[in-house]
């Protein structure tokens, strides 16, 4: 934790020692550092790139605020490559106020993220393909959710792009929702079933599908779900990082696609009956 701390710019240690904060935890993700601290909560990345990520985000939090059902905490102080954030803890809401949250974001006009910049060459997608090159059957399935995504034709909405547990956080009858970077545009109802993916309790599920067929087709939806599930399996199975791979959580996943397949109204693909005779 010393090390994440002494790494942070002086003008974030310097605001934290203004409120008089104590850091309580440290830790890094990449070039990311977070640091909760008491009522505050700070980031702060060593990456130049993520100097326009951070701005964005700030702007995107100002625009949704703090009040209604979709929320965000407000930035409180900001630098070049660092924000300092109310902190907000995650409590036993009704997974009602996501969908409600869901509901008002896709309505919103957000700025655009900013354009990443070419990254050098890295071995991460080499390592994501040759781990999904051990399940051929997945590698079908993620092809073909691939072009059910690009296709699908559910309105096009304002999307979050990383609508998980992790970045909604169900507190005071309402989600606030973090880590705007990927939002952008996407299929109507693609955040939910986002959401829906990474839950584990059935009725909460039932709650979030319920949720989705109010925004369109139930077949073009359950097509959109089937789609979104086998991607975020994908990821979770063949992430590069460990840090972000959850074998169990993609495991349980593949074990609905049978069924999301069937609600979905499509066949098992050529090349999936293929792959699995061979795997």
């Amino acid at each position: 934790m010393d090390e994440v701390l002494r790494e942070a710019p002086a003008a974030l240690r310097d605001a934290l020692a203004e409120r008089g904060a104590e850091v309580e935890a440290a830790w890094r993700e990449g070039p990311r550092a977070y640091l909760p601290a008491g009522e505050l909560f700070a980031r702060y990345s060593l990456a130049d790139v993520d100097v326009p990520v951070f701005e964005h985000e700030a702007r995107v939090r100002a625009l949704v605020g703090e009040s209604g059902p979709l929320r965000a905490p407000a930035v409180l102080a900001q630098g070049p490559g660092w924000l300092l954030e109310r902190r907000v803890v995650p409590h036993e809401e009704p997974v009602e106020v996501v969908v409600a949250a869901a509901v008002e974001l896709a309505r919103l006009d957000l700025p655009a993220p900013p354009v990443a910049p070419r990254r050098r060459l890295s071995l991460a997608p080499v390592r994501r393909r040759l781990r999904l090159a051990g399940r051929p059957r997945l590698a079908a399935e993620v092809a073909r959710a691939r072009r059910l995504l690009a296709a699908s034709p559910l309105p096009e909405v304002t999307t979050h792009g990383d609508f998980h547990p992790a970045n909604v956080l169900r507190s005071g009858a309402a989600a606030w929702v973090i880590d705007w970077e990927l939002a952008g545009r996407g299929p109507a109802g693609s955040d939910l079933l986002r959401y829906w993916a990474t839950l584990r309790d059935p009725a909460e599920r039932d709650v979030v599908w319920a949720g989705a067929l109010e925004l369109g087709d139930e077949l073009e939806l359950a097509r959109l779900r089937y789609a979104v599930a086998v991607l975020i399996a994908a990821d979770k199975l063949s992430h590069p990082q460990e840090l972000n791979r959850d074998d169990a959580g993609g495991t349980n996943l593949l074990a609905l696609l049978p069924e999301l397949r069937a609600a979905a109204r499509l066949a098992r693909s050529r090349s999936g009956r293929e792959a699995g005779r061979r795997a």
